[in-house]
């Protein structure tokens, strides 16, 4: 799956991402859908125990999954 961050940047998911980052991702589009709230969904994935989120340090460099889900946050933003 390519994935189209908002400035138009695109991220090929089966190349830039391993399996488990995929399927986390996957269950957070979910999430997105479903979590009435932004705080609700950020907890999910700013947690720990998930193959994706390294920590407020990683935000200066995030990761494509990273930078996925980072757009996917400003998209509650926008009502996306």
């Amino acid at each position: 799956m390519i994935y189209k961050l908002a400035g138009g940047a695109e991220i090929d998911t089966a190349r830039e991402l391993n399996f488990e980052q995929r399927n986390f991702l996957q269950k957070m589009m979910i999430h997105h859908r479903l979590d009435a709230s932004r705080e609700v969904w950020r907890a999910r994935w700013q947690g720990g125990g998930n193959p994706v989120w390294r920590g407020p340090g990683s935000l200066g460099g995030p990761s494509p999954a990273e930078r996925i889900l980072l757009d996917l946050d400003r998209r509650f933003q926008s009502g996306g």
